[in-house]
């Protein structure tokens, strides 16, 4: 399913300074998320809005595995140029190369679109617990810097102003737990509950998948549009399904630039390859 959308990702906005990288990276780092004002314009929120409305109409994209439940899409890449364009955005695509490194790439680009009572709303950390402790031990050393493999950049496409609206819930610190969350509803970590973090349609926030977190539930009629790049190191493998046999659409390719076909997984030769 291809839908040819004629917006346009803004083209000049400028990388963070380096000062501004490395004071965004120590609070990432210390509490597990960090928010950024203002990053997408209006014009881009109403593109991608857009372009994701799109992709749940279209019948096709259950047929190709896009839909992930009622209020989940996948590889969003595959459906609309607009969503090509805001892989490589700045000042995210830079930041993410000062994290992850120079030859980062995509892992997932996803969108939850959730109306009134839908929320993933258990904490958890994403996919797996990747530094646990063991039996004992209460957490790691605050003198480390937890390693950062995979990095999600969460975009507001919609307000999400008060806690009806179910704005993402950090428990500041946890990714230094090496525990799942303590409880599934009420999770703390060493006496901190949920930060709740609102923003406006174009606000960003960075998400440590090793945090805890959840969706607040949506108890409000607005539906929230929340769009999701995660990049990872080189080494850290794309699973884009169905896996070992996927191949990227050729259009896709066409219109890459070099940075945006590194990006989509176009690496020069590696170790073990």
């Amino acid at each position: 399913m291809r839908i040819m959308s004629t917006s346009v990702i803004v083209g000049d906005a400028a990388p963070f300074s380096a000062e501004r990288s490395v004071e965004i990276q120590s609070a990432f780092n210390r509490d597990g998320y960090y928010v950024i004002r203002g990053v997408l314009q209006p014009a881009e929120v109403a593109a991608l809005r857009t372009a994701v409305d799109h992709v749940f109409n279209n019948r096709a994209s259950a047929d190709e595995h896009r839909l992930y439940g009622d209020y989940v899409a996948v590889r969003l890449f595959e459906t609309d140029p607009v969503f090509e364009q805001v892989l490589t955005r700045e000042p995210i695509i830079s930041l993410m190369e000062d994290i992850l490194g120079s030859d980062c790439h995509l892992v997932a680009q996803n969108i939850v679109r959730n109306a009134r009572g839908q929320a993933i709303d258990n904490y958890h950390v994403d996919d797996a617990l990747i530094f646990p402790t063991p039996e004992g031990v209460a957490r790691h050393d605050a003198r480390l810097t937890m390693p950062v493999h995979i990095l999600t950049v969460q975009v507001l496409l919609t307000d999400v102003e008060s806690i009806e609206h179910g704005p993402t819930q950090f428990i500041p610190g946890s990714h230094y737990s090496g525990k799942q969350p303590n409880d599934r509803k009420d999770a703390s970590f060493e006496g901190r509950g949920p930060v709740s973090l609102f923003g406006k349609a174009g606000d960003i926030y960075l998400h440590n998948g090793q945090a805890w977190h959840r969706g607040a539930p949506n108890t409000s009629d607005r539906v929230r549009y929340l769009l999701q790049l995660a990049y990872s190191k080189r080494w850290v493998s794309q699973r884009f399904y169905p896996f070992v046999n996927y191949k990227l659409p050729l259009d896709v390719l066409e219109r890459a630039d070099e940075r945006r076909r590194r990006v989509l997984g176009l690496h020069t030769k590696g170790a073990y390859g």
